[in-house]
């Protein structure tokens, strides 16, 4: 699930976006209303985006908060205020955010900018070398960038993916790694015929197939649904008996 931080001084219109988002499944790992609580909710929480008004509590205003994230955080930020002068806009295009919301503002309006911003950042990301996803494989393994550390996984230790929006988990036996990237990214990425689109949602690992029904694909220990046409593909290749 992604995690979201909300930055805003004013509780009700807080209280009122994390309603938003958690009744459209994002996780809200916090609430702050000035740059030293943001900043302390970020290392502590490690939200996905965050949401920043620009007039906040204290001498510190969420432009200052965003260059923070942009330079020691690396996570999209989208800026949230009723102030729309030259001198706050430009102010606000400094930080290079991902989005910027007019108060005041409709469920839709707040859905839409957290799905382009996290649409944006993964595409990013994507293409930035130094992203979270490694551009690059050696001797049949993919590098996985986590925090500062690029984790070699062979391939055959990867037993199934799954996508969650522009979100995407691997599962090996021992644990799991979250990155930004779409499924096809990776598999785009993987390029290797044991990996198989079994569901728009599923890249599984077909050497650690366990058995295949009409309805679902089972590695390892766990079921996934399989479509009915990549089903009878897949009957077809295997050796019945």
């Amino acid at each position: 699930m992604i995690k979201i931080l909300i930055v805003e001084d004013e509780l009700i219109i807080a209280h009122h976006i994390k309603d938003i988002l958690e009744s459209n499944d994002y996780e809200v790992v916090g609430v702050a209303k000035s740059y030293d609580a943001g900043l302390e909710k970020l290392t502590e929480c490690k939200p996905d985006l965050v949401l920043i008004d620009i007039q906040i509590d204290g001498s510190k205003d969420g432009v200052t908060l965003a260059s923070t994230i942009r330079s020691d955080f690396h996570i999209p930020f989208v800026f949230i205020s009723s102030h729309t002068d030259r001198a706050t806009i430009d102010r606000a295009k400094e930080c290079e955010p991902y989005g910027f919301l007019v108060k005041p503002f409709e469920e839709d309006d707040i859905l839409v900018a957290v799905e382009i911003a996290l649409s944006n950042y993964a595409k990013e990301q994507n293409n930035n070398t130094d992203s979270e996803f490694s551009n690059f494989t050696i001797n049949d393994s993919l590098f996985i960038r986590q925090k500062n550390t690029a984790i070699k996984v062979a391939y055959n230790d990867i037993y199934y993916a799954s996508a969650d929006s522009n979100y995407c988990t691997i599962f090996t036996k021992e644990k799991k790694f979250v990155m930004r990237s779409t499924l096809k990214e990776l598999e785009t990425k993987l390029n290797d015929k044991r990996f198989f689109r079994c569901h728009k949602s599923h890249l599984v690992n077909l050497n650690h197939l366990s058995a295949v029904n009409t309805e679902s694909i089972i590695i390892y220990q766990a079921e996934l649904p399989i479509g009915r046409e990549q089903q009878v593909w897949l009957m077809n290749q295997i050796n019945k008996i």
